[in-house]
């Protein structure tokens, strides 16, 4: 044998040695993105990582502030002293005009988001929503008449659509990529934070006479506005911001030390700045009012597209009749006891909490599309099952078992537990991983837009539907999610495995659905390391 020969032999041995004391594995995703997170993993119990989480909770707390905002009329519109004093009834036009109102301060504040974000910065964004928010809780904490409401209504409206598409576009651009979706899901899981607190504190001032049942929960909606507007002195800016605006070393900086262990030659901070420069285009980000780049290519129009799914599906299957009226769903279930629909509200809203944590940790073991289209069938099923109990408590039928109203509630239950599994930890997260980054600021305020188009529906809609036709209007939810699943499973692009730069490859190809599943053939080292054969 010849000694070229005999190398090559002794070669391939060794290689096949290396092979077999190896795992070989497909990742869903771009071998170059694995190969480098996994070439210097980060702490996730490091120094700095602990003051990654404490500058990112600045951030959730828009989240909390949100869920505050969003429950706590929910529980004071079934509150008997509450009606009484602005003479109110718990559904119909006249309260499903307060809900509504909300809804359009979000759409009016989301065309702000964009240019407030690209001209100044994430952290300016969140500071100015906390500022509108906490105004407008001074003026309903002081409301006399339904003029407040209004005005203090669409007020909280407008700061927190600023507020909540700023928070997530700032927690995405900051957190490391591996980390992306767990953090971003979380960042929607104090959405529950809020929410827990206000039906919590509404439970408890029910008990009181007078005003106070009411104004008490009001006024705590100061307490998160305050506390983003306090950290946003303390927080740096986002380094895909930085960059943009050709501050590259201050982004350098950053990233070094928040997803490099302090060494600007880490080999992730290498990577990002790299696509940083390669794929931000700062001349269309200095043009904050053009909202054309949304839609001027077929890559942005597949973005958008998968923006607009998630905006209008999440919003239209079913969880704001919970939101907003999920006492008045216990009613149709035949529980009339203000006191004991306030508990189960509140309740729920612990239920809930769960379903969100339990879906932010698995995001990236799931993968977002499959959680999708099997998720909205999970939840046509279980509106079904609250629909079918529902219908045992119509007018006109003889005692019904409370066996059926409980029944009821354990779907209700389950339906929110599920819904926040699936749908909240991937709203942000989702939306804001389709946008390219030119257009990820001014994309996050078309998608609160889209989304209180559909909240329009839900808030004055489901007020008057639930007055006319009860437990009826259920089947429609019923319906849309089961369309939502072959929407999702049909057109549905994947977007775990890759950095926010990578997906670039993915929407321009041909079909991004087939695309965004293709699959890259790894060696995992002894060391934990990934290579691409």
């Amino acid at each position: 044998m010849s000694n070229l020969a005999q190398t090559t032999s002794i070669s391939s041995e060794k290689n096949e040695k290396n092979l077999d004391s190896a795992d070989i594995k497909d990742v869903q995703g771009d071998s170059h993105f694995y190969e480098t997170v996994t070439a210097a993993p980060l702490s996730p119990l490091s120094k700095t990582s602990f003051q990654l989480y404490a500058i990112l909770l600045v951030a959730a707390l828009n989240a909390t502030a949100s869920g505050f905002d969003g429950s706590i009329f929910s529980s004071i519109n079934a509150m008997d002293q509450y009606k009484k004093y602005f003479h109110h009834t718990e559904t119909g036009k006249s309260t499903g005009i307060i809900f509504m109102i909300y809804t359009i301060g979000n759409m009016v504040g989301s065309l702000f988001t964009g240019p407030i974000c690209d001209h100044f910065g994430r952290r300016a964004g969140m500071g100015v929503g906390s500022i509108l928010i906490g105004a407008a809780a001074i003026v309903l904490t002081a409301a006399k008449n339904d003029s407040y409401l209004l005005g203090g209504r669409f007020l909280l409206g407008f700061g927190i659509s600023i507020g909540t598409s700023s928070a997530p576009t700032y927690a995405l651009e900051l957190a490391p990529p591996q980390w992306r979706a767990r953090i971003v899901g979380f960042y929607n899981t104090f959405f529950y934070t809020g929410s827990i607190l206000s039906t919590g504190v509404a439970y408890a001032s029910n008990k009181a006479s007078g005003e106070l049942a009411f104004r008490l929960p009001l006024g705590l909606q100061l307490l998160p506005p305050f506390c983003i507007l306090f950290g946003c002195f303390f927080i740096p800016e986002s380094p895909r911001w930085l960059t943009a605006r050709g501050k590259k070393e201050q982004a350098q900086a950053i990233l070094a030390k928040y997803h490099g262990g302090g060494d600007v030659n880490h080999p992730l901070v290498q990577l990002e700045i790299k696509e940083f420069e390669e794929g931000i285009q700062v001349k269309k980000a200095q043009s904050v009012w053009n909202y054309y780049d949304l839609v001027n290519t077929r890559n942005q129009r597949w973005r958008m597209l998968m923006n607009a799914f998630m905006s209008f599906f999440a919003q239209l299957s079913g969880n704001s009749v919970l939101t907003y009226y999920l006492p008045s769903m216990y009613t149709k279930l035949g529980i009339t006891s203000t006191d004991r629909r306030l508990l189960l509200t509140f309740a729920n809203s612990i239920v809930s909490c769960t379903g969100a944590v339990a879906g932010s940790a698995t995001n990236d073991m799931i993968g977002r599309r499959t959680k999708l289209w099997i998720g909205s069938i999970v939840l046509s099923c279980l509106f079904a099952a609250v629909t079918g109990f529902s219908s045992q408590f119509d007018m006109g039928k003889a005692h019904v078992s409370s066996a059926f109203s409980n029944g009821g509630v354990a779907f209700i239950f389950l339906f929110g537990c599920a819904y926040s599994f699936i749908y909240t930890p991937l709203t942000a997260t989702y939306c804001a991983e389709v946008l390219a980054n030119h257009t990820r600021a001014k994309g996050m305020g078309v998608h609160v837009i889209m989304s209180n188009c559909a909240n329009l529906y839900n808030t004055y809609v489901t007020a008057i539907a639930l007055d006319s036709i009860g437990w009826k209007y259920y089947l429609v939810f019923v319906a849309l999610n089961l369309f939502y699943a072959v929407m999702w499973y049909t057109f549905g692009v994947e977007t775990r495995g890759r950095t926010l730069e990578e997906l670039d490859a993915v929407f321009d190809a041909k079909w991004p659905p087939k695309a965004a599943l293709s699959k890259a053939t790894m060696l995992k080292r002894d060391d934990g390391q990934l290579e691409g054969l």
